[in-house]
């Protein structure tokens, strides 16, 4: 029997948008209500790492895009394909089937320092500099507990958002795929950041690069950030 906390299989059910969000809400709980799950839950041991990364914006993007509608099946897919998702819509005559391409607006490896800094002491500043001294076995992290001005961290967080839409730049995708953008919406970001502001930055900055989507959403992390651009593909 595997002691692995969550399965390929109830990973890549296909469910309705509701379902999917229950079903994740549950996951967490039940794997973050021992000592141990809550640690391979923070550094994302194995499959938790998909349910972190593409389920848990799949089911963010699912809620607000199709509400609590049984007529839409959103199922995880795990593989080599270029794309992480598969949306059958049943209000259509016949079915039609697109797909969705997931992206995190993060800070790549430093991200992992700070869940490991938050489970070893238990608080982690998010915006701090990580300082990395030394190499392979001999690498220490410290995060100092520093504050960071406000506008420097909506200004990283919109960095972020370009670079993740750069790396998908110029690859081809399948018709009807849309990609979303997860990035962290807490505060202070709403509070500097408008829709208004954010989407005069999407159409100055994002939607002129070379996005072969027919969509692109961008979806916060805390579930209140939800916006849709349309994208004309180039290839």
């Amino acid at each position: 029997m595997s002691n692995e906390p969550i399965s390929k299989e109830e990973l890549t059910k296909e469910r309705t948008p509701s379902e999917l969000w229950d079903w994740l809400i549950q996951k967490v709980k039940q794997i973050c209500s021992t000592d141990e799950g809550r640690k391979d839950f923070r550094l994302q041991k194995g499959l938790l790492k998909q349910l972190v990364e593409e389920i848990a914006p799949l089911a963010i993007f699912g809620k607000h895009k199709f509400g609590d509608t049984d007529q839409v099946l959103l199922q995880p897919v795990i593989g080599n394909q270029n794309y992480d998702a598969l949306v059958t819509d049943l209000r259509t005559k016949p079915a039609s089937d697109t797909y969705i391409e997931i992206t995190q607006a993060h800070e790549g490896e430093d991200d992992y320092w700070r869940r490991c800094e938050l489970l070893e002491k238990g608080i982690v500043f998010s915006n701090a500099p990580v300082i990395k001294t030394g190499k392979g076995k001999n690498r220490t992290v410290s995060i100092p507990p520093e504050a960071t001005p406000v506008e420097e961290r909506v200004k990283n967080e919109l960095d972020r958002i370009f670079v993740a839409a750069q790396k998908k730049e110029h690859i081809t995708y399948p018709a009807n795929t849309s990609l979303v953008i997860f990035f962290d919406d807490t505060p202070p970001f709403q509070e500097v950041i408008d829709n208004e502001k954010l989407d005069s930055f999407i159409n100055t900055k994002i939607l002129n690069l070379d996005l072969r989507f027919s969509s692109l959403y961008l979806v916060g992390r805390i579930g209140i950030t939800f916006r849709e651009y349309q994208i004309n593909r180039q290839d």
